[in-house]
């Protein structure tokens, strides 16, 4: 395993411990047992409807052969069942949001990793790439990492004198841990631990674009607008990780 660092143009930085090959030989491993149970079922459920039900069984195996990671990446932020289990996840290298373009790609090319079986050639590649990437990761620009929840450490979030009515109130607190992604709580846990490390004015912008986001996003009463950008971040910060939210 190794450390994986993004740099924003913001000069925020975001670290990734990088996911070892037997964690994601191991996850493989859960998808291919979930995919030959899909297929064994989809083949049970459809083999007596003649030509229309061979037809359908074809066309669920070509879905699980192609689509399977891709639709289970896409939506599960970069996890499918195995993945999840092992705790570990696809990310963008340069730091932005996983999208179609590099799921579909990362998974094209898992083709050529497969060969001649097994993931031999993704597995060889892998083990000699520094960041553990197979083709698929190259050519998408993605990489595996390890998917650590963190905690904020207390000397990050107190601030003196204030009061986190996010939490108290029931109504915020649900629509923020009901709406939160991942995606976003990354983001705002990294702003919030690295707050301190930031020029004075890219923490004021960051903060600024920060809280225009979860005002509009959490629907955040106008009742609050005492709470400057910074402090309000931090109380919904404070508020998933009492949730714990993954």
């Amino acid at each position: 395993m190794a450390r994986y660092r993004i740099i924003t143009p913001e000069q925020v930085v975001f670290h990734y411990q990088t996911a070892g090959l037997v964690s994601r030989a191991m996850a493989w491993l859960i998808d291919q047992l979930f995919i030959t149970v899909l297929r064994f079922t989809a083949v049970y459920a459809l083999k007596e409807g003649g030509d229309v039900g061979h037809t359908a069984i074809i066309l669920i195996f070509f879905i699980l052969d192609f689509f399977y990671f891709t639709i289970f990446e896409l939506y599960w932020a970069g996890q499918t069942p195995g993945k999840r289990y092992f705790g570990i996840r696809v990310i963008a290298a340069g730091g932005g949001k996983l999208g179609f373009n590099e799921t579909f790609m990362r998974n094209l090319v898992r083709i050529l990793d497969s060969l001649p079986m097994a993931m031999t050639v993704g597995g060889i590649v892998a083990l000699l790439d520094p960041y553990s990437r197979r083709l698929g990761d190259m050519a998408a620009d993605t990489l595996v990492a390890v998917d650590s929840t963190r905690p904020l450490p207390s000397e990050s979030v107190v601030v003196a004198g204030r009061v986190n009515t996010f939490q108290e109130d029931p109504a915020i607190r649900a629509r923020i841990l009901n709406r939160a992604t991942r995606e976003e709580r990354d983001l705002i846990f990294d702003l919030t631990v690295r707050r301190d490390e930031l020029d004075p004015d890219a923490r004021e912008e960051l903060f600024r674009r920060a809280g225009v986001m979860i005002r509009e996003r959490y629907n955040l009463p106008t009742d609050i607008e005492h709470l400057s950008d910074e402090q309000a971040t931090l109380n919904v910060a404070l508020t998933l990780e009492s949730a714990k939210i993954a």
